[in-house]
């Protein structure tokens, strides 16, 4: 439970510093890394913008990704690949992505060059300036 005596900005510490305990205690797994580098290949293949969105079903920042996640999968179908990691079936993208809260999102470049990262939830409309300076 988060103390009622905390601030906004406490709590969203509090919060983070539940979700850095969780994500070192989750035992370790590679189960789908070869699916995630076939899916970064492919996009690359097809000279695609990728969005890495490293969370975990049942966190609720995560949880509320998946609308916005969706939108820019549908707006962006051509250019941009959203892929979505759950970090707790899989840690190994996490440890190559330096992704320590989640959710974390990794823009990559056509060229699978990260050249932008963002810690927490990430509304659609934030998102957009982004892509659009990176020529998307």
């Amino acid at each position: 439970m988060i103390p009622d005596s905390l601030t906004t900005e406490g709590r969203m510490k509090f919060i983070q510093l539940i979700l850095i305990s969780v994500f070192l205690i989750v035992p370790l797994s590679s189960g789908y890394a070869a699916d995630i580098d076939a899916m970064l290949a492919k996009a690359k293949e097809e000279k695609k913008f990728v969005m890495l969105e490293l969370g975990s079903v049942g966190c609720i920042p995560c949880d509320q990704m998946k609308s916005v996640m969706s939108k820019l999968s549908s707006t962006y179908k051509d250019k941009l690949e959203v892929i979505f990691v759950d970090v707790r079936k899989d840690t190994e993208p996490a440890r190559r992505f330096r992704v320590f809260v989640i959710p974390t999102q990794v823009f990559l470049d056509r060229n699978g060059k990260e050249f932008h990262r963002h810690v927490g939830y990430y509304d659609y409309e934030s998102i957009i300036p982004i892509l659009k300076k990176a020529g998307i």
